[in-house]
């Protein structure tokens, strides 16, 4: 029993040595140090494609770049949106040409309005600018439109811009006033447009009679035309019976004469010149400190007509008829009657309301465009959104030319479309640039 005891705390000794030995060969726990995460990659960013607003500002630093509006309706004359490039062939004078520039609805557009506001319009013009003002609206936000009025005068109501509240100031600041200028306000429109880029239209409100321009005439609208691409949107009322009416109140009925050719008269380029015609060149004004002798509605007076019918001159003029010798044009001397019996009015209207037709067709044919009818106002809300929806589905093509000679010729552009049915409508061509 002593010895156990005394071999007791001899074991309890040698198991707290093992215990402590045991331990030394434990590996002490590591602090586990969490690794700094690695930057994360960013990825490579997609180059993102240029707008059309892009596209055509960075491709019409050359000059020698043909933009061609190009609208393409369905056989129903639904607009037609989302046609691709590779649907489109160019052709000038029958060669095709490479598209160099594709641009569609996506690129804003700069628009002139042009109102007529000759006396013809005066009961109407509440209606006129309700019909324009909302024409402005349904534009795009991005659009641009200047405002321009004309009669006796031209009035530049608003620069180009895309505020409504700006662009609605301008339109109701239109008045009726007597005479019409018409090529002298395209002149404007055309002057305005002419250092944009990207889209530009015209969209005129008239009856397309010109009484009486200062500066320019149809010949020098309809060849500045060609020159630019710029679409034209006539709407087109019709005010002959009231001109009519009105030109006959107080007229004088002893008159058997019609002048034919002063009605009418060819001017340089062989284009008909849609003034008013007379004794004097169809591009003039009366003559200098006189007024021109105009009636209500923008057009000459009764006593005009009828002054001219006879060829008797105005109070402190003297007559262009000559009182001897061969005439300057004998046939304006030979009295003619045409259909209505040689009704000197009525004729006189015809032939008026026959070359402002034939001038506002040109306008849209030579640019693309197209003539919307309205014969009452109450129709100009539709015939504006019309242009709108066209506006809005119209596309941009653009080429350099093959025949790169800058020698003043017109050249005939033919736009196609693989995209079966469709009609297609641009410009049907352009004239080339002068010198070098």
């Amino acid at each position: 029993m002593l010895h156990l005891k005394r071999q007791f705390p001899f074991r309890i000794f040698l198991l707290l040595l093992f215990c402590l030995v045991s331990a030394s060969f434990v590996p002490a726990q590591t602090k586990r140090v969490q690794p700094k995460p690695l930057p994360k990659q960013q990825p490579t960013p997609t180059p993102t494609p240029p707008s059309d607003r892009e596209q055509v500002e960075t491709v019409k630093i050359d000059t020698n770049l043909v933009m061609v509006p190009v609208a393409a309706t369905a056989a129903d004359g639904r607009n037609v949106p989302g046609l691709r490039q590779d649907e489109f062939t160019v052709t000038e004078d029958g060669v095709q040409q490479q598209i160099a520039l594709f641009a569609t609805t996506r690129l804003p557009v700069n628009v002139v309005l042009l109102l007529d506001t000759s006396a013809s319009t005066k009961s109407k013009l509440t209606l006129m600018q309700a019909a324009a003002v909302a024409f402005v609206e349904k534009l795009d936000t991005a659009d641009r439109v200047k405002v321009i009025s004309f009669d006796s005068q031209v009035h530049e109501l608003s620069g180009f811009s895309s505020d409504r509240a700006t662009l609605k100031v301008a339109i109701a600041k239109t008045t009726s006033g007597e005479g019409t200028k018409l090529y002298d306000a395209l002149e404007l429109a055309l002057s305005s447009l002419r250092k944009l880029e990207g889209r530009k239209a015209i969209v005129l409100f008239s009856d397309g009679v010109d009484w009486h321009s200062d500066q320019a005439s149809d010949y020098s609208t309809l060849r500045w035309l060609e020159e630019e691409g710029i679409v034209v949107y006539p709407i087109r009322y019709n005010t002959r019976a009231d001109a009519e009416r009105i030109a006959r109140q107080g007229g004088e009925s002893d008159t058997t004469e019609l002048p034919t050719i002063d009605v009418i008269r060819k001017s340089e380029g062989g284009t008909t010149a849609p003034t008013f015609p007379g004794d004097d060149d169809p591009r003039e004004g009366p003559p200098v400190g006189q007024p021109p002798a105009t009636g209500p509605l923008g057009l000459p007076s009764a006593a005009e007509i009828m002054r001219r019918s006879r060829g008797t001159a105005r109070p402190g003029e003297q007559s262009s008829r000559p009182t001897a010798g061969p005439s300057r044009r004998p046939d304006d001397e030979r009295p003619r009657r045409g259909r209505h019996g040689g009704d000197p009015i009525t004729e006189l209207m015809d032939r008026l309301y026959l070359v402002a037709d034939k001038y506002l067709n040109d306008l849209a044919d030579k640019s693309g465009g197209a003539v919307l009818r309205v014969d009452d106002l109450s129709a100009l809300p539709d015939a504006f959104a019309k242009v709108v929806a066209e506006l809005q589905t119209q596309y941009i093509i653009g080429y350099y030319p093959t025949n790169k000679a800058h020698d003043g010729e017109y050249r005939n552009i033919n736009v196609t479309s693989s995209h079966q049915p469709m009609v297609i409508r641009a410009r049907p061509g352009y004239r080339a640039p002068s010198g070098n």
